[in-house]
């Protein structure tokens, strides 16, 4: 449940999948010693992912399974950002298209060919409104079109405007082979992918195996069915409860498991491999509607001044965590980026007493500040994931409260916050709000910082930056690196205002015992790695 509410700002747009599946970072666990001959590798999912079919659904659990049965075209480098082969040998970008050419000899686990018109049939079912693909609008524009060229293997995406990272959006897809494509309902039950592992028994709550594909060979820096190390046989077990991973971990029980929380104590006492994979946890805005004080920029500078963002990530992550550096932090990022560092106000608290004072903020006799009359009353939401997150708003409070002024706090589940924060009932109705927005591309913040307020958009903050209105536009048109500085530039904008201050990273860590990942950031297939 916890996991699930981090991507609650991002799922008010449908998007859920896009900012949650593919979380992930940190460096590949290597396991160790000499590879394991045509082992079983066991690793944990937090829930049933219920229907398979990774085109229809938006469950991470789901697309945590689908990286065992389907290959993707490209593979980013979640370290570096440098995107690498798969699927697709070679591929060119514009700003409204996207072209791979597909290796030659790929099978899927029925024995078909997976062609460029595999791929444009994949990219055409997801866009085609009648099938009501999950992915529509999300990994695959809604307006994309597919067209495949069989005699050089090449397949062409088009959309009729500007999308920003089309091509990384379209690496993220997973192929799904003509027979799934033709019976989606089939494709709920079992697998039809190239990838490593076929699946071979589903038992709903319980566990799901598969088995080595032999003959594989095209997989992420050229691994093949024969690599060294290359289990024979995968089962997903469904383990909801972390401490129990963590047992079955130490026992041996596991090969692999995500866990988080205090659990991690022990297990990094064993000194297991491990991959750290980080996620938005603490971010901060500031509402701008006009009336509420958050919409002075003295007024955020001076709040912003007035805390320890070191010492509150620490509360907030109850030390398992690190201070963000960007609002784009579920990987692989299409752009590795530093947008907070310089573009915040230093930790001082006499200069936020001044920043107010210079304001026309006046402390009065009871020690509170008001303006014109007005006090400087601060109404903060936040969604509580524990003892550390309301551990951490306390300091928030009392740090504003000795800055002179009224906080009142409020905290929730994720319904509680959504309705405040995105219903449009009373978009005044708050002044700061603590709810990270989970995205894998800067592009996909846009709505959340600009554009139309609830009810009728995602601009919760009521934010209105010129800066950032032309930065972006500036990255829509732009590729590759170029557009990245962009995005850079534009997301620091909103830094530099103080409208939206990301300041938590969580830190869930994959556990290794006799295993570990040859590269990449998750349980995918062919990147799987047992020793003895």
């Amino acid at each position: 449940m916890k996991q699930r509410s981090y991507a609650l700002l991002a799922a008010a747009t449908g998007t859920v999948l896009a900012l949650t599946a593919c979380s992930s970072g940190g460096s590949s666990g290597s396991g160790g010693g000499e590879p394991l001959t045509d082992g079983t590798f066991k690793f944990a999912l937090v829930a049933d992912p219920g229907a398979l079919n990774p085109l229809m659904t938006a469950a991470s659990p789901a697309h945590a399974l689908a990286r065992l049965s389907y290959d993707y075209l490209l593979n980013p480098d979640p370290d570096t950002g440098v995107t690498k082969p798969w699927l697709a040998e070679k591929w060119e970008e514009t700003t409204t298209s996207a072209s791979f050419t597909i290796r030659d000899g790929v099978t899927c686990s029925d024995g078909s060919a997976l062609t460029a018109q595999t791929v444009a049939d994949t990219v055409n079912f997801i866009t085609n409104a009648a099938n009501k693909s999950a992915l529509r609008g999300v990994y695959a524009p809604a307006t994309a079109t597919a067209n495949a060229d069989l005699a050089t293997r090449t397949v062409t995406v088009t959309t009729p405007e500007p999308s920003p990272f089309l091509l990384l959006n379209l690496a993220r897809i997973p192929i799904m082979c003509e027979a799934g494509l033709k019976d989606p309902t089939a494709a709920n039950k079992t697998t039809f992918g190239s990838g490593m592992f076929q699946m071979t028994e589903a038992v709903a709550n319980d566990h799901y195996a598969y088995v080595r594909r032999d003959g594989y060979n095209w997989g992420p820096d050229d691994t093949t069915s024969d690599t060294a190390g290359v289990p024979k046989n995968v089962v997903a077990s469904i383990v909801t409860n972390t401490s129990t991973s963590a047992n079955q971990l130490l026992s041996g029980d596991l090969n692999a498991a995500a866990v988080s929380g205090a659990d991690q104590d022990r297990l990094n006492a064993a000194n297991l491999n491990t991959v750290k994979q980080p996620a938005p946890a603490g971010e901060m805005f500031f509402n701008h509607s006009p009336g509420n004080p958050t919409s002075d920029p003295a007024v955020r500078k001076a709040l912003v001044q007035a805390l320890n963002l070191d010492d509150l990530a620490e509360i907030f992550t109850a030390g398992r965590g690190t201070r963000s550096t960007t609002m784009v932090s579920i990987e692989p990022r299409a752009c590795i980026y530093d947008s907070v560092a310089g573009n915040l106000p230093a930790f001082d608290t006499s200069a936020a007493a001044a920043t107010l004072e210079s304001a026309g903020w006046k402390i009065g006799a009871d020690g509170k500040r008001s303006k014109d009359g007005t006090p400087l009353r601060l109404r903060m939401v936040y969604e509580t994931f524990g003892d550390s997150t309301d551990a951490a708003a306390d300091v928030a409070l009392n740090a504003w409260n000795n800055l002179g002024a009224t906080v009142e706090l409020t905290s929730g589940d994720s319904n509680k916050i959504l309705d405040v924060a995105l219903s449009g009932k009373d978009n005044t109705a708050w002044d700061v709000a603590w709810e990270p927005i989970n995205v894998a591309l800067p592009s996909m913040l846009v709505p959340f910082l600009s554009g139309p307020v609830p009810a009728a958009g995602l601009n919760f903050s009521s934010i209105s930056n010129p800066a950032y209105d032309a930065a972006v536009a500036k990255a829509s048109g732009l590729t590759g690196e170029d557009a990245c500085a962009a995005w850079a530039d534009a997301e620091s904008e909103i830094i530099k205002a103080n409208s939206a201050v990301p300041f938590a990273d969580k830190i869930t860590t994959l556990y290794f015992n006799n295993a570990g990942l040859a590269f990449g950031r998750n349980f995918t297939g062919s990147a799987l790695r047992l020793y003895q």
